[in-house]
């Protein structure tokens, strides 16, 4: 008998009595049975049941057996148990009288449906693998071992959308690959979907034909290699699901006789969150054949992350290194409080290189590891390597008063926390010539494709980086981010180009006088509605793209931040009402969360509640008159919105360690009305003040393209660096986030 297996006979097991598969983001019955191991269980004994998995499921509930959620555990006949949940993760029980011999169970059921609830809400992501943990002290005097653990797999739900993805640049005649999924509500692979997809676009070519049926192997993800364009002119590669009612279009391709110097690359450099070291591979698997992605950091934040699993993080981005295809981001996240200067990415060019932690070597390193307790620290150990490092806004966000333009090349504006255009102005009004760059930060194991679910501390899609690079290699990739050649997405593949008199994103120039050409290229995933061109923090173009309103539909938006901080989101709750006319079809904009929703409440009214943080959400609303006839100009609608604020943290383990859980704050009211004949004039717009928190009710623009290409002279260039930088707005609200070109005028 192995030690491990004396062990599990000493502390005993934790058993998945139910079934081992159930749906993400599903109400479910898991039903877990403790057998007690030789040693027993005594008065004052507990059992501690936990996950290493961070996540979205609904915690369960102790006080009302017919509710959803009812937490049910049962000890054999004559015991009696007490039950704690500290929270959604944990499950604390204690023996409070009797005795577990060897062999005797507890039976716990979470999301109990004897009493008439309809069971707990499983987590909204999928995972092969949910580990239940489960820990014993028998007497409760603190010796404790680990019974052995039970293990649920969470699956993807049923196909709600198809994806596509492509290279963005693709030659004629060469073989490339085409990436097809099928989502759940989620972003889920939809692994039961067994539907058959018409793939379509002028030229292509696929080796088994272009209608692709969808088998169990597939597990809703099909990857065909070997694809081909016999001729340039596509712009997306098409998919249609005719019997399902489902199509899609791929991100926007280039396909040239010959491939450009610089092709467009698009990453993830910032997720792994991921507590259980084992599961590593899978994250990456999921990187490369689920998000389709180039390249893919795992940062994992550096207290929490020991030597022995960062050497499991190690071989896992060398076993998936494929040059050309898929490139691991070796690295760390060097977490520091504030005072330490906040969070920052770290990547290296090569692999086997070692972590320096801001804190945590005595507990989760070797004798010879030592701290790097300030960010200051950080720079000196890395200053003359060739490092990369990249602050952003996470647990923690960074303090930009700490900057080495050696090491930082940019600055991270967007992930599953939120869209922070303020860290971005802030690198630029302390005259820092940084670029852009986006990632997920997720905990889920999804890089590059990641959803906030119902998670408290996450309120948006997860960014991407679009990277110019030479090729796609670790060099290739690094010396990209380097040169500033990157910008950041809210996660949609927008493709997009600026040159400054001739220069490209990244890079710094001599400028001769104090006029500069500006040009622009955007090629969106959906209509765009508007480009902004910045010379530093002023605006001084907008290229309006959107086409003009039919006066028969409306949009609301709520856009805003809480604090330029780390969990700064904000919930809206209100209601529009649109008086004497009648609504239509409600289409949502950016409801990333599935706290944002809305619900009808008579004809002329629907209810909403939204949930974001520095973007703008809302939705889009038709409306009809109610006697059938044209919508009359003078109908009036009103908007009524009450905010909270997302304002900190409050402390977790009752004030025994920092800050955990988050905090809300009566924000601000607003109340907004206007007929439709006042709002063809002028959109109704109400500031709110601070990161750009506002309420607009106006027309809607209708689509109109999803290309731009466009000239912007500007003959404001001041003395000394001038970051020209352009922001692109589509009208489903993705954004991206261009980095500057650098033009310096000595006049």
């Amino acid at each position: 008998m192995s030690t491990s297996d004396q062990q599990a006979g000493k502390w005993g097991s934790l058993e998945l009595v139910s079934a081992p598969q159930v749906e993400a983001g599903e109400l479910a019955s898991i039903h877990l049975r403790f057998v007690a191991g030789g040693a027993g269980l005594f008065p004052g004994g507990i059992v501690s049941i936990d996950t290493n998995s961070d996540s979205d499921w609904a915690p369960p509930q102790l006080g009302d057996a017919s509710a959803d959620g009812y937490l049910k555990v049962t000890p054999p006949a004559g015991r009696a148990v007490s039950v704690h949940t500290p929270d959604h993760k944990s499950i604390v029980i204690t023996l409070q009288s009797g005795e577990l011999k060897s062999g005797e169970s507890i039976d716990i059921v979470l999301g109990d449906r004897s009493g008439g609830g309809g069971g707990l809400r499983a987590q909204t992501f999928y995972e092969p693998r949910r580990n239940f943990l489960c820990e014993v002290d028998p007497t409760g005097d603190g010796t404790h071992g680990s019974a052995e653990m039970a293990v649920l797999r969470i699956a993807g739900g049923n196909a709600e959308s198809l994806s596509a993805i492509a290279p963005s640049d693709i030659e004629v005649g060469s073989s490339f690959a085409l990436l097809l999924k099928a989502e759940d509500r989620w972003g889920n692979p939809a692994e039961r979907y067994r539907g058959t997809v018409e793939v379509s676009a002028p030229g292509l070519i696929l080796p088994d034909g272009n209608s692709l049926a969808f088998d169990e192997d597939d597990a809703g993800v099909r990857r065909i290699d070997g694809a081909v364009f016999t001729e340039a002119g596509a712009t997306r590669i098409d998919l249609e699901d005719a019997q399902n009612g489902l199509s899609a279009s791929s991100n926007q391709v280039r396909i040239t006789q010959e491939l450009p110097a610089l092709k467009l690359f698009w990453g993830d450099p910032h997720s792994g969150q991921i507590a259980d070291a084992s599961k590593i591979g899978d994250y990456f698997t999921y990187a490369k054949e689920v998000s389709g992605l180039d390249f893919a950091g795992y940062q994992r934040n550096d207290s929490a992350h020991s030597t022995d699993d960062y050497d499991v993080q190690q071989v896992q981005e060398k076993a998936f290194h494929e040059p050309g295809r898929f490139v691991p981001l070796p690295g760390f996240e060097w977490s520091g409080n504030l005072a330490a200067g906040g969070h920052h990415n770290v990547y290296f060019s090569r692999f086997d290189l070692p972590m320096k932690r801001w804190n945590g070597a005595d507990r989760l390193g070797r004798p010879d590891e030592t701290d790097l307790p300030h960010v200051r620290d950080l720079y000196n150990y890395y200053r003359g390597t060739d490092t990369v490092i990249t602050p952003h806004v996470g647990g923690q966000h960074a303090d930009l008063q700490f900057h080495d333009p050696t090491l930082e090349p940019a600055v991270e504006v967007t992930s599953t926390h939120g869209s922070f255009e303020w860290i971005l102005r802030e690198s630029i009004e302390r005259g820092y010539e940084m670029g852009f760059v986006g990632g997920n930060d997720c905990h889920t194991g999804r890089p590059g494709d990641d959803r906030p679910g119902h998670q408290e501390r996450r309120y948006s899609k997860g960014g991407l980086t679009g990277v110019y690079a030479d090729e796609l290699t670790l060099k290739g990739i690094l010396s990209a981010i380097k040169a500033k050649r990157v910008y950041a997405t809210t996660g949609a593949r927008i493709r997009a180009a600026v040159t400054v008199d001739g220069h490209f994103i990244g890079e710094k120039f001599s400028c001769s006088n104090s006029t500069c050409e500006i040009r622009v290229s955007v090629e969106g995933t959906a209509p765009l509605e508007r480009i902004e061109v910045y010379r530093g923090l002023e605006l001084v173009h907008t290229e309006h793209l959107a086409g003009p309103p039919t006066g028969s539909r409306i949009r609301v938006l709520w856009d805003g931040a809480s604090r330029m901080s780390s969990y700064s989101g904000i919930s809206w709750d209100g209601y529009i009402d649109v008086g004497d006319g009648e609504i239509g079809d409600v289409s949502p904009v950016r409801f990333d969360s599935p706290r944002s929703r809305y619900e009808r409440a008579g004809v002329s009214r629907i209810d909403v509640a939204g949930w974001a943080c520095g973007y703008p959400s809302g939705v889009v609303v038709d409306l009809t008159d109610k006697s059938g006839s044209k919508i009359k100009p003078d109908i009036e609608i009103t908007v009524v919105l009450d905010s909270q604020l997302i304002i900190g943290e409050t402390f977790g383990l009752h004030g025994e360690v920092g800050p955990r859980r988050m905090a809300l704050a009566p924000g601000d009211s607003v109340r907004v009305s206007a007929t439709l004949e006042q709002l063809a004039d002028r959109a109704a717009r109400v500031e709110l003040g601070h990161l750009n928190r506002s309420v607009t009710l106006e027309l809607a623009p209708e689509p109109a393209t999803d290309r731009a290409d466009f000239t912007v002279i500007d003959d404001g260039v001041l003395p000394g660096v001038n970051p020209y930088w352009v922001k692109v707005v589509q009208q489903d609200m993705e954004m991206a986030w261009i980095s500057p070109v650098f033009a310096d005028y000595m006049p």
